[in-house]
């Protein structure tokens, strides 16, 4: 008795009845080519075959074969695009997974932030270029959704601001249940026309999406950029990351709050505050956990 064991085929789009059973004689999974054809006559499957990548073991018989093809059980992948991804880390991704077919040109990335963060299902041979195209128009629908039923108080002035500010709330904080109250930080400074001082941005300035591999320090925080937020007014010339759904929400609708200022707490979260003084008792409180955690 044969061992179990599983067989790739790949149906193209166009292959003649002829063709998928010479494929199936040729890996083994059937020995009689004449029969598997009679047979896909016989019950009509030959019109109803479904192209794609396939997975079938040797221990499969002619019917079950015919059922696969015509149910479309193909192999099936994910790919999972995280928040806070820049456009150069999902076009490495795309570009690196040999799964799919087809090459992506850094010509081919839409502007930063219009690409999607989800987990994305496909199938052996899809092309990169497809891929792409899905994310950017799910982005693109989920962004005017959001935009249309923004709150009435808030200063934006495009849905694409609320990109730009959404992407700041998503890289500012990992913590789901603070995006509404970053985002009125943001908001309560732009309103006062008090500069955003979001690392972040000034990060996305130096390495243009890629991962900068050190601390911030003062002297980056004094480099002119059109996005360094500690320097100009307002927001940066574009967004600096691709933001999930949660934060393009909490950027068209933040909390009601009189914060103006916030610093990490050391466990995930942010200390907020009203004022500056209240703040920088915050920032020391900050240090002296940071010390006392080593």
């Amino acid at each position: 008795m044969s061992s179990y064991k599983l067989y790739s085929i790949i149906i193209k789009k166009g292959d003649t009845l002829r063709i998928i059973s010479n494929k199936l004689y040729d890996s083994g999974l059937i020995k009689n080519r004449e029969v598997f054809e009679f047979f896909a006559m016989l019950s009509n499957y030959e019109k109803f075959i479904k192209s794609g990548y396939y997975e079938i073991s040797n221990v499969t018989s002619i019917k079950e074969i015919l059922l696969k093809l015509n149910l479309g059980e193909v192999v099936r992948y994910r790919i999972t695009i995280t928040e806070c991804m820049t456009n150069i880390t999902i076009f490495n991704i795309l570009n690196s997974t040999k799964s799919f077919s087809g090459k992506l040109l850094l010509t081919d990335l839409p502007v930063e932030g219009y690409l999607a963060p989800n987990t994305y299902f496909y199938e052996q041979g899809d092309n990169r270029k497809g891929i792409l195209n899905k994310l950017e128009n799910i982005q693109k629908k989920k962004l005017k959704e959001i935009w249309d039923k923004r709150s009435s108080n808030i200063d934006l002035n495009s849905s694409y601001e609320l990109l730009i500010l959404a992407s700041i709330i998503e890289k500012e904080t990992g913590n789901y249940d603070e995006l509404g109250l970053v985002s009125s930080v943001l908001h309560n400074r732009l309103k006062k026309n008090m500069r955003l001082q979001a690392d972040p941005t000034v990060i996305y300035g130096l390495t243009g999406g890629k991962k900068l591999g050190r601390p911030l320090t003062k002297k980056d925080l004094k480099k002119p950029s059109l996005y360094n937020t500690y320097l100009i007014n307002g927001l940066p010339i574009s967004p600096i990351c691709n933001p999930s759904e949660a934060a393009l929400i909490a950027a068209a609708n933040p909390k009601k709050t009189n914060f103006f200022y916030y610093v990490s707490n050391g466990v995930g979260g942010h200390f907020f505050s009203t004022n500056l003084e209240e703040h920088n008792k915050n920032v020391k409180l900050f240090r002296s956990i940071k010390r006392n955690s080593y």
